[in-house]
């Protein structure tokens, strides 16, 4: 029997969804995350994109600040980026959250190691580069993960 691979919330696999008729997408009533055992709400569910687009304006406001810091009275020009770049790498590498959606009760997982605290250096670089760009984060699919999402085999969880 296929499986979608282990389920974060219990580490169990869950099997394949039944075939669908011609033109029907699979689990198409279903929730994001549920093929991958995943709650519909409440901690460990997908944050919602609204929940997401906030912790992005967060982080690149906070970001905006850190890097004013050290090029005032100057505008930060390019700095931002960096100082934001190394805002979403080292402690989503590290913690699996980024300082805004630490404060807004989010997390990144990985999909087959949930149970680990951090997604890895790798990963979350790929994941980075790809947000960077903006517009493969704003591509979703039925489970709320972006291109930089599947790319990196990631998953943005609420944690209350």
């Amino acid at each position: 029997m296929a499986t979608d691979g282990p389920a974060p919330a219990t580490g169990r696999t869950r099997p394949a969804s039944p075939p669908s008729g011609p033109g029907e997408a699979p689990d198409a009533d279903g929730y994001p995350g549920e093929r991958f055992g995943l709650p519909e709400t409440g901690p460990g569910s997908v944050a919602t994109l609204l929940r997401r687009g906030g912790q992005f304006l967060l982080d690149s406001l906070l970001a905006g600040v850190v890097a004013l810091i050290f090029t005032y009275p100057a505008p930060p020009q390019n700095w931002s980026l960096l100082t934001w770049a190394i805002l979403m790498v080292v402690p989503v590498a590290v913690i699996g959250a980024t300082p805004a959606m630490a404060l807004l009760g989010m997390r990144v997982v990985r999909l087959d190691r949930p149970e680990s605290a951090g997604v890895g250096l790798l990963w979350t670089l790929v994941r980075t580069a790809s947000v960077f760009f903006i517009v493969p984060a704003l591509i979703m699919d039925r489970d709320s993960r972006g291109i930089h999402d599947r790319a990196s085999r990631t998953v943005v969880i609420r944690t209350r």
